[in-house]
């Protein structure tokens, strides 16, 4: 048995929200041991895995009002224990409750910086705290009560020094700045102009979003609403939790809802033809594990009628980005192509005992020259048509083009094209030196591709691919190139039509009832895909 693995890394799913992650997919196929798969089907695992993003940083300046009028009752029980906090109590429980909420969000470090203001007739920055700092920002909040309320209000005096704390903090201008602005709402010292002239100051410096906070049931709005450029204007508050119902935005989580699995091909028609399944999150060959989801090898069985290759895409599929409303699902891909066409395309000159010959004018019956047996009979031939629009949008199918002496002095004789895993001879010295066969080795056309004399063809109509098999697996000589005949196994016959199947078992009917794989022994050995490369 073989792997064919895909990775995706660094796929970034939520990238508009407060909480982008990051996701790698690797998807695994596991084949037969020459890459391909058979009637059997074949085993799919696939692993996704997220990591966190860098979030932008969050700066929070939290103003607090310490003016003589913060010594009175804010109206409110903001603890619960049956008793209203004074003013400022009320401030520092909700600063504190600020604090947690972010943690308990899911924030960390320094993705929350929270800076604190205090302000009476004058103003101080009482410092910065990233979110491990809460020994720190509690010391300091003690510190703000131990100091007491006193002084008159000046609200100006407040937002010019929450502008001097981010600068401090080393907020960015374009980041998210928010100032959380508390008070009972009575300024003493402060006219209009100078809060809105403020106001405008710090949210033209830093973009800041300014929430007035009136603190309690005796706290006034109608100040705090000069200073406040939300949506929804200032607001009273009675508890912290209705604070920070309102300030803290809890980090969103990707949302995985399912995988897909697309296998496409075509049908006995040459018509394209998808077969699809879906794994719901909550299926039972999905796992959640401790970085994302996984399947582990589920079992498919696609059932495609025509010789052909086929393309398996794998989609992890999120919801849509909750802070891009409209912008749809997001998807994560990785895709497989699986080799089930050996052949040889209409055109090409078969060499026979009378001469070269028309590969589709063969029939049963018909001679043809062997490089080890001589003349031999056809046992059976097959074709299959395959659009040209079906061949020109799936890669896997578009046939290899071999120009004029791209293997040596008219090898072929003229431009060829065969199906990409059409194996071709390959018979001088490095067959020996790198192979120890002399004699030679099979080598698939899609290892020979060198982009220049040897390259992925890309045609502009139809495409018709045809086998032809003899008593034994042969070596042809097809517009001078020493190429293969048709190898009977269970997998290259599990890919033909229902008729060619019936064809072939009537010929070789060890393969229908499984005592063997293969019909009869190569013709030479085969390489893998990857050691044919070093030959291009």
């Amino acid at each position: 048995m073989t792997t064919d693995v895909q990775t995706v890394t660094d796929v970034e799913i939520d990238p508009d929200s407060n909480n982008p992650t990051s996701f790698d997919m690797t998807s695994t196929l596991y084949l037969l041991d020459d890459g391909s798969a058979d009637d059997d089907g074949f085993q799919l695992s696939v692993d996704l895995q997220g990591s966190d993003s860098d979030h932008d940083r969050i700066d929070v300046a939290v103003v607090i009002d310490t003016s003589g009028s913060t010594a009175d009752s804010s109206g409110s029980d903001f603890t619960g224990d049956g008793h209203d906090e004074t003013i400022l109590e009320a401030e520092l429980i909700a600063a504190l409750e600020v604090f947690d909420s972010y943690v308990d969000a899911g924030y960390e470090g320094d993705e929350v910086v929270i800076s604190l203001v205090t302000f009476s007739s004058d103003a101080d920055d009482r410092g910065y705290y990233t979110l491990d700092d809460r020994d720190d920002f509690v010391a300091m909040l003690e510190q703000i009560q131990q100091d007491g309320p006193g002084g008159q209000t000046d609200f100006d005096d407040g937002l010019e020094a929450a502008e001097d704390a981010f600068d401090a903090a080393g907020a960015n201008p374009d980041g998210t700045n928010i100032v959380l602005f508390m008070s009972d709402g009575y300024p003493t010292q402060s006219s209009d102009y100078d809060i809105r002239h403020a106001a405008g100051d710090l949210e033209d410096s830093y973009n800041a979003v300014i929430h007035g906070i009136g603190i309690g049931e005796n706290s006034s709005l109608s100040k705090l609403n000069l200073l406040d450029n939300t949506a929804s204007g200032a607001v009273q508050v009675n508890t912290g939790e209705e604070l920070t119902q309102i300030i803290v935005e809890p980090l969103t989580d990707a949302d995985f809802l399912r995988f897909e699995i697309e296998i496409e091909g075509v049908d006995e028609n040459g018509d394209p033809m998808t077969q699809k399944i879906t794994l719901e999150e909550d299926n039972p060959a999905v796992v959640k594990t401790s970085l994302g989801w996984s399947v582990n090898k589920l079992e498919i069985d696609p059932n495609f009628a025509a010789p052909q290759d086929l393309t398996v895409t794998v989609n992890g599929i999120f919801a849509e980005d909750p802070a891009d409303k409209g912008s749809g699902e997001q998807v994560i891909t990785t895709v497989h192509n699986i080799p089930l066409c050996i052949c040889f395309t209409a055109g090409v000159m078969i060499l026979t005992p009378t001469g070269e010959v028309a590969i589709e004018t063969l029939k049963v019956g018909d001679r043809v020259i062997t490089r080890d047996h001589g003349v031999q009979a056809i046992r059976w031939i097959g074709a299959t048509t395959l659009p040209v629009g079906y061949v020109n949008r799936t890669s896997s199918m578009r046939p290899i083009l071999i120009r004029k002496d791209a293997l040596g002095p008219d090898q072929p004789v003229r431009d060829m094209r065969v199906s990409r895993q059409h194996r071709i001879l390959v018979r001088d010295w490095r067959a020996d030196l790198l192979f120890g066969e002399p004699d030679g080795v099979l080598v698939p056309a899609l290892s020979l591709v060198n982009d220049s004399t040897i390259r992925e063809d890309h045609p502009t109509e139809d495409v018709t691919y045809i086998h032809m098999a003899f008593d034994g697996h042969e070596v042809v000589f097809a517009d001078g190139v020493e190429a293969e005949s048709f190898h009977p196994s269970e997998r290259t016959v599990a890919g033909l039509s229902a008729a060619q199947r019936v064809e072939l078992f009537a010929l070789f009917p060890e393969l229908e009832d499984g005592s063997v794989t293969h019909a009869f022994d190569a013709a030479r050995p085969h390489l893998k895909g990857r050691e044919g490369r070093v030959l291009a």
